[in-house]
């Protein structure tokens, strides 16, 4: 056992330097990845030479004989996400890993999981906060918010629940008593008694603080080492998310409702490394908090260059990652909200950070009389005057279409809508400009949406405009249009195919937070509170419905969603960390090069059941699978650059060993290109 453990441990290592080495690579077709924060400990066990470190909320291991690092998270394999207390008792060989929400788990043997969610859903007023455990036989007692649980570790159950009416701050076992200490007193109960019943508890002479002072809970029971913290994002804040080239930036801060109070976060994902920029020295530099950063820019012309956005001090620059400036309201044209306060440059909310076609730094701020302002590419400042949008609060995304036309989203209920600005390619000039904001949207049946936010904006590869709103998402099939007077939005209806002929608004009633479009066109649609959708591109289908209950998703509330331009990886923000998806379509090949289309697996083994990717292809590419007799095995057309074969034919039986070959062409049968797959 202990050797074939050496063996893994080793095979781990060698691939973790191997990948190291290596660019991101697309991972298998329908799996999922964790990119969980293992920073900042604050809980260790040890089995062994096992310890068991808990950091940002979720768990790690580190192997002090063979110096050996190995995450753990939801579905890898544990059950939940959000771990706030874990125990262990290496006579069983078991860890005791308990999650906000009362979800417990035992990890026995590092590697089996046996889940116990009794006590999370066990009705109580109280929370479910485990405060500290002891242990006595096969059994573990857990103090709790509202009394003590009993866990039998042979039988890998929950034995018992004893309500004491009160938190209990500690406990143990002693002389065939358990002793519980609470804020009040210290109880004790005879294990032989039906400590069910409150009668059976007595109150003893012995102190609080002398009890607690022996068995309060100590979170480091073992010391940690220096520098084994997992390769992973500094704080799980996914809050806003773009791909610059192949790097992943990320801005974990953001503005609701009011500030999210979060602490100053820029990090990368870049060659498969996470770093994180600057943090500390910047508050002294401008004597503000340094704190929720909303939205980070990559320069195009620089990429050692960045610009970011907060919500309340105004936008940072920073050079290698470096602080180098902060712009306000002091030194430079940016507004604050609240101009005449003693506190106004804690209100220089500012987000939306977007590069035009000529490197121009666009922004929005909220509640400003100059309401966009242009950073150029030349370092000169340019502020624009839209009177619609001087009271336009909660400003967020902000993206350039195919016209170069700027759209923005405002998110607050009371003064929401959507702005559209063409400038017309003219950033001095505003006398050409044309913009609008729409507060109140008409959909198709005329019926006026009113109290309407908008939270994302998004363009497809039809050119239509894709807003994610608190009624569920809008299309604007006709965005040059816009700046009419009868402009009407779509508003996407289902068919309920019952036979009733009616249809159901798509999503109604759901808050949109986050909208990305594949190489096929289709939607991913993120929702406050229902995980993530995958749509055709329509929207008329739902493909995939990713929630906590059936993905590794930790949470259902999804801030940001952007997918890798090479891979075609979907990267999901949530309230409790990143995850992602391998989506089985990448961005199309504007044209057909030999050497770029092929396929993986290839050579495909006698064993494999798993998808075989052709990929390289140009957009809606017609695909046909033929025997080296011409005779036609499959066909379909491409998502995106893609196509997906699973080894059968159209009968759905799995074809012979052989040759095959893959015949692909444009949409129009003007361009073509073949390639080969080997079966063994």
């Amino acid at each position: 056992m202990k050797q074939t453990g050496l063996v893994k441990r080793a095979m781990c290592i060698v691939l973790l330097l191997f990948a190291a080495t290596m660019l991101p690579a697309q991972h298998a077709i329908g799996t999922w990845q964790s990119y969980l924060s293992y920073h900042t400990p604050t809980r260790c066990e040890q089995i062994g030479s096992l310890l068991y470190i808990v950091a940002n909320n979720d768990l790690y291991l580190y192997d002090r004989e063979d110096a050996w690092v190995r995450t753990l998270y939801k579905s890898a394999p544990l059950s939940d996400t959000e771990i706030s207390f874990i125990a262990a008792q290496p006579a069983w060989q078991t860890l005791i890993i308990v999650y906000t929400n009362g979800n417990i788990d035992l990890l026995i043997n590092e590697e089996q999981v046996r889940n116990l969610p009794d006590y999370k859903n066990k009705q109580l007023t109280q929370e479910k906060r485990v405060n500290q455990a002891c242990f006595y036989q096969e059994y573990a007692y857990l103090a709790t918010a509202s009394g003590i649980l009993v866990l039998n570790l042979k039988k890998q159950e929950i034995t018992n629940f004893y309500p004491m009416n009160e938190e209990v701050r500690a406990c143990n076992v002693a002389d065939n008593q358990l002793y519980a200490c609470t804020d009040a007193a210290v109880y004790a109960g005879r294990l032989t008694d039906n400590l069910l019943d409150a009668a059976a508890w007595q109150r003893t002479d012995e102190a609080v603080a002398d009890f607690l002072a022996r068995y309060q809970d100590i979170p480091f029971k073992a010391d940690i080492p220096e520098g084994i913290t997992p390769n992973s994002p500094r704080r799980n804040y996914p809050y806003a998310m773009n791909f610059a080239g192949e790097r992943l930036l990320i801005a974990g801060g953001g503005h609701v409702a009011d500030r999210l109070n979060r602490a100053g976060t820029i990090m990368s994902f870049d060659d498969n490394t996470w770093s994180a920029f600057q943090e500390e020295d910047i508050s002294e530099y401008t004597h503000h908090p340094y704190r929720d950063i909303n939205c980070v820019v990559q320069d195009p012309n620089d990429p050692g260059h960045h610009f970011a956005a907060s919500a309340g001090e105004g936008l940072y620059e920073f050079r290698d990652g470096r602080f180098t400036n902060n712009y306000s309201m002091h030194n430079s044209p940016l507004e604050s909200a609240l101009p005449n306060e003693a506190t106004a440059g804690s209100y220089v909310r500012v987000n939306g950070l977007a590069y035009d076609a000529q490197a121009n730094l666009w922004m929005v701020s909220c509640s400003a009389q100059h309401a966009v302002t242009v950073l150029k590419s030349n370092g000169e400042w340019v502020s624009l005057y839209y009177p619609e949008i001087t009271e336009a609060s909660n400003f967020g995304r902000t993206i350039f279409d195919r016209r170069g036309w700027l759209w923005a989203t405002s998110s607050r209920i009371e003064s929401g809508g959507l702005f559209c600005l063409n400038a017309n390619g003219t950033v001095d000039d505003s006398s050409d400009d044309r913009h609008r904001f729409i507060t109140r949207f008409t959909n198709q049946d005329g019926t006026l949406l009113e109290q309407l936010a908008v939270y994302s904006v998004a363009e497809d590869k039809e050119g239509a405009i894709w807003i994610g709103t608190n009624q569920g998402p809008l299309i604007l099939n006709n965005p040059t249009r816009f700046f009419d007077d009868n402009f009407y939005c779509t508003q996407p209806k289902v068919p309920r195919n019952d036979g009733s002929g009616l249809a159901d608004f798509l999503l109604a009633g759901q808050v949109v937070n986050a909208i990305a479009v594949d190489g096929a066109n289709r939607k991913w649609v993120g929702t406050a509170a229902d995980g993530i959708y995958l749509l055709s591109a329509d929207g008329m289908e739902t493909i995939h419905h990713f929630t906590p209950d059936n993905s590794p998703l930790p949470s259902g509330s999804i801030e940001s969603i952007v997918i890798h331009p090479r891979t075609g990886e979907v990267y999901i923000g949530t309230s409790q960390g990143l995850v992602s998806y391998q989506s089985d379509a990448v961005e199309a090949q504007p044209a057909f090069v030999k050497g770029n289309v092929r396929a993986y697996p290839n050579p495909v083994q006698a064993d494999y059941e798993g998808p075989i990717t052709i990929t390289g292809l140009v957009y809606d590419s017609d695909v046909k699978i033929v025997d080296i007799t011409g005779q036609l095995i499959y066909q379909g057309t491409s998502l995106g650059g893609n196509f997906v074969w699973n080894g059968r034919n159209r009968h759905g039986q799995r074809v012979a060993t052989g040759i095959y070959l893959v015949l692909a062409a444009d949409s129009q049968g003007k361009a073509g290109i073949v390639t080969k797959i080997m079966l063994k």
